[in-house]
Formats: structure tokens, C-alpha cells, sequence
């Protein structure tokens, strides 16, 4: 969930970054770091990165009559006028494959009350298990699932010719079609999850 990678051969017990278990770990066969950065200069700015705020929240999609989601880190406005949206998200993920198939998603923007949802929508796979089961949601103008505990949504339509294949994962540029505020509190950030889980 957290995108912490470990260098050498066999992952940590429990990551230091999220808790989740060495059996979550997936190894990395393509070479991620940059070939201008030694492995400490890598490490050294991935300190830095650290500091660079990100939210969290659950994108969530349709296909096929189903719904799944998963927490997400890289959701930004990238423009205002006319109103879009960027997203990334890991290619292994079966979000992204709804992403693909549905050329819609959502965006849940979660309060600092969201970290059972964080856990729920973040530790396992939607292919392992319905993580909407037991969730209250209505599913909006694209059949994306937009959460009743929530302080917030937008539902987005992908601009298909702004996919963009960045390795690991894919970043999607899509028009803003629907949004709404439900609640004015406090966003969960990714630092405040991980200091107060």
C-alpha cells in the first residue's frame, strides 16, 4: 500500500513503513532506482519525498457489474479550467484493470476518522476479497462506488489518450464529470495515518 521498497533478498517481517506482513512484499524484477543515484543517494532522497505531502484515498471503479477499490496516495488536480484530475496507480492492481476496462473512477477523499477504511481498502486485494461488502456506497453518474463515510468525492472520466505507461504503474489524466463536499473537516494525510495508526 505504501510503496516502501527493501532492498536485498528476503523482505522485513512486518514493513516499517505500514505494518503489513512479508507475505503483502512483491518483488521487483525491473531496476526502479535511478541510474544516476547511487543506492545511498537514492535512500537519502527518498527521505526527502517523504516530506511531500500526499492524501489518502479510496479510487474506486467499475467492471462488469462489480465494483473494487483500493486506498491511493497520487490523486492531484492537474488543471482547473477545464477541471481534471491525475492518478496513479500500480499495474498489478485490480483497480487499475477496472480503470481500464470502465475508463471511469472515483475519488473518496477521506477524513482523519478514515483509518479502519484505510486498513480495509489497503492491506488486501479485491481479487482475495469484496472489500465493498458490509461498506455503505451508492455508485454514481459512472457506476463508480462513492462511500457514505467519506468528506467527499469526484468522479472522473479518463482521457484516453492521456494513459500514461510509467513503469510500475499507470498515470491516469481524467475530466472531473461529478463532485461533491459532504462533509468540511480535516483530510487524512498519509503522514497523519502513518503517525496516529
Amino acid at each position: 500500500m505504501c510503496n516502501y521498497i527493501h532492498y536485498g533478498d528476503k523482505p522485513p517481517a512486518e514493513c516499517p513503513e505500514c505494518g503489513v506482513g512479508a507475505e503483502l512484499f512483491e518483488e521487483i524484477v525491473e531496476e526502479l532506482s535511478t541510474p544516476s543515484l547511487s543506492q545511498e543517494e537514492a535512500e537519502e532522497a527518498k527521505q526527502a519525498i517523504f516530506k511531500i505531502s500526499y492524501g489518502l484515498y479510496i479510487v474506486g471503479s467499475p467492471k462488469d457489474g462489480k465494483v473494487n477499490g483500493q486506498v491511493c496516495n497520487t490523486a492531484f488536480q492537474i488543471t482547473s479550467d477545464p477541471m481534471r484530475m491525475a492518478l496513479g496507480v500500480n499495474k498489478v492492481n485490480l483497480t487499475a484493470e477496472h480503470i481500464l476496462a470502465s475508463g471511469v473512477f472515483s475519488i473518496n477523499i477521506l477524513g482523519q476518522d478514515g483509518h479502519s477504511l484505510v486498513r480495509r481498502f489497503g492491506y488486501r486485494s479485491g481479487r482475495e476479497l469484496d472489500k465493498f461488502k458490509g461498506i455503505k456506497y451508492t455508485l454514481g453518474k459512472t457506476g463508480s462506488p462513492l462511500l457514505e463515510n467519506c468528506i467527499g468525492y469526484l468522479e472522473c472520466k479518463v482521457i484516453k489518450d492521456k494513459i500514461v505507461d510509467c513503469g510500475t504503474h499507470w498515470l491516469f489524466v481524467a475530466d472531473v464529470i461529478s463532485g461533491k463536499l459532504l462533509n468540511n473537516v480535516e483530510p487524512m494525510t498519509y503522514e497523519y495515518f502513518r503517525r496516529t495508526k
